[in-house]
Parts: C-alpha cells; sequence; structure tokens
C-alpha cells in the first residue's frame, strides 16, 4: 500500500487545516512586522495637531520622529529648527523671536513675509542696505532712530515728523521742496525758521526782537 493511501480523507483535511493556519498566522506576523517598521503607514498626521504641508509632506518620518520615538515630538518650529534636529537660524539672521512661522512658511525659508512684532532690535540692525533697505541718499539728516518718524507698514509717505530726531537746520528741509517752507508774503529774514517758530506749530510765531 502506497504512503498517500494510509492518509485517510479526515487526517487530510486536518493537515490542510493546519497548514492553512499556518500561513494565516505567517501572514499575519509579516503584516504586523510590516506595520511596525512603518507605522506612519496609512495614519492621519492630522490628527497630532501637525497636519504634514509643504516639505514636510515630503520628508522621512525619522528626520522628525528620532530613534523611532512617535510620542512627545515637538510641534512648534523652534524646537526641531535648533541647528541640532534640523536646521536652525543662521549666525546672520536678525535678531527675532523664536516663532519661525511667523514670516516663513513650510513651504519654503526664502522670501520671508515680515512680522515686525517678532523683530528684536533697532530697525537699524536691519534697515542698513545691507540687510534690508535703509537710509537713501537723499534722506534728511536725522538719527538712525527710524521708528520716530516711519512705521512699520510702510515707510512712505511720512506722516508725523519727530523733530528731536531731526539733525541739521530747519531750512535743510524746511525749503519748499522736501518740506514745507517759507510762504511768498513771509517777512523777510535770513534768520532759521526756529527763531521764531516752534517744531510744534507753524502759527503763532514769536518775534524774539519784541520789546516785551
Amino acid at each position: 500500500m502506497a504512503y498517500r493511501d494510509s492518509i485517510k480523507p479526515a487526517n487530510l483535511m486536518s493537515a490542510v487545516r493546519l497548514l492553512l493556519t499556518a500561513v494565516l498566522l505567517s501572514s499575519g506576523l509579516l503584516l504586523h512586522a510590516a506595520d511596525a517598521a512603518d507605522p506612519a503607514e496609512g495614519f492621519n498626521h492630522f490628527s497630532t495637531g501637525f497636519p504634514l504641508t509643504g516639505r514636510h509632506e515630503f520628508i522621512d518620518c525619522s528626520s522628525c520622529h528620532l530613534s523611532g520615538q512617535f510620542a512627545g515630538t515637538p510641534l512648534e518650529c523652534y524646537l526641531c529648527h535648533n541647528g541640532v534636529r534640523a536646521q536652525g537660524k543662521h549666525p546672520q539672521h536678525l535678531p527675532s523671536s523664536q516663532f519661525c512661522d511667523d514670516c516663513h512658511t513650510d513651504y519654503t525659508w526664502l522670501d520671508a513675509r515680515f512680522d515686525h512684532l517678532d523683530v528684536r532690535g533697532a530697525c537699524l540692525s536691519c534697515h542698513n542696505n545691507t540687510v534690508a533697505i535703509g537710509k537713501s541718499p537723499s534722506h534728511i539728516l536725522s538719527t538712525d532712530t527710524c521708528e520716530d518718524c516711519h512705521n512699520t507698514i510702510t515707510f512712505t509717505p511720512v506722516v508725523r515728523v519727530d523733530h528731536i530726531s531731526v539733525i541739521g537746520v530747519c531750512s535743510s528741509c524746511h525749503n519748499g521742496v522736501i518740506a514745507t517752507g517759507k510762504p511768498a508774503d513771509h517777512i523777510p529774514t535770513s534768520e532759521e525758521c526756529n527763531f521764531c517758530h516752534t517744531t510744534t506749530t507753524w502759527s503763532g510765531a514769536i518775534d524774539p526782537n519784541a520789546t516785551p
């Protein structure tokens, strides 16, 4: 009698069941191993409060999740972009807060949109015609305290001039070109404006030569 003839149908079915069970168990273990190796597969990253947009969409998980650690990964830009986990501020970066996304986007670092609320230091630290546009050659003589006359929305037009920051004589600006100068019917005088006028108002000029 051949060996296969000695296997009864019941025994054959049991063997098939055992084989199928072994295959299924092996498949399950392989799938589990695959899930463990790639836990991000099918994972909705939006649920973490940090959706993967821009450049973050294309980087490898291990670039942010160091040593396979997923829990506790920082959500704030500067906690990753600190020069250790990821590229951070370079030494020439202007003085600013740590909130990168107030000026930068996750699509590119370049062409930053400046939020001056996050900028630290004096205007001149950036507006020096090297880092950012500064005084033009035709700018009136003044100190370097830009905010005394300008605001962070626009440099022009200047709507308020703080004369404390103006250097030089009045007529260097009040010449009818840069700023209002003497009207045609002004009394003849060679004195500077502040001899009779104040920086608060033109009208109500005082004649210092008048007898009390």
